[in-house]
């Protein structure tokens, strides 16, 4: 018997993807938190943005603040904004004509500091990140 080929446009009445995910298989129904949490750690996955964040994680600032505190570019530091703004982790406001970002995600910041000090703590110990990497990696094939 010949399928037919998978529709890929949503039809009216469709079921949505949460609603799919809901029906999915066993082992795929948290696609869709995996997806939007690798987006999230995604964030923290560039040297600017987590400049950028500890620029602007006690007090909101301006763009030229922002530069001067991480040595980027203002379209370098700009563009990182627009994104983290997209992702609605930073807000903005303007004030005349300067534009000043703020952390609206108390959660971010505490999930980059919680990091960052461990990190910290293991190059002021002088203890090996790469092994440490290799080791996890190891313990957790696969992803």
């Amino acid at each position: 018997m010949k399928r037919e080929p998978r529709r890929t446009a949503k039809r009216p009445g469709a079921p949505s993807a949460r609603t799919r995910a809901s029906r999915a298989p066993a082992g795929h129904e948290l696609d869709l938190v995996f997806d939007a949490v690798a987006r999230y750690f995604a964030l923290l996955s560039e040297r600017t943005r987590l400049k950028i964040l500890h620029a602007i994680c006690n007090a909101e600032q301006s763009v030229g603040a922002i530069v001067a505190a991480t040595g980027a570019t203002q379209t370098n530091v700009s563009r990182h904004l627009a994104l983290m703004h997209q992702a609605g982790v930073v807000s903005r406001r303007r004030d005349g004509a300067t534009v000043l970002y703020r952390v609206t995600d108390p959660e971010f910041v505490e999930i980059c500091r919680t990091v960052c000090i461990r990190i910290a703590g293991r190059i002021d110990a002088g203890l090996p990140l790469k092994q440490e990497l290799l080791e996890f990696a190891a313990q957790h094939p696969g992803g």
